[in-house]
């Protein structure tokens, strides 16, 4: 009889702290965390991205546009 209260004794403390290891990993993980950083890091970028390049009269991209048609107007005009 003392060996099978011993046996349950072991047993349930085995089972507790299995039990209690695996809560404290689950509540430690941090896959969640390190997606929404990376969703963070994503919008930043996407915002610098248009903040450079933009659209409309004062982007990058349109005046780089307009350069290339002052220069193809140019080597145009000097053509015989």
């Amino acid at each position: 009889m003392k060996n099978k209260i011993m046996y349950g004794v072991v047993y349930s403390q085995n089972l507790v702290g299995q039990t209690l290891g695996e809560i404290k990993n689950k509540l430690s993980k941090e896959d969640g965390v390190t997606a929404i950083e990376y969703a963070v890091i994503a919008v930043a970028i996407s915002a610098m991205l248009l903040t450079v390049f933009g659209s409309g009269d004062g982007s990058f991209i349109k005046a780089i546009t307009d350069k290339f048609a002052l220069l193809s107007k140019n080597i145009k005009g000097t053509l015989p």
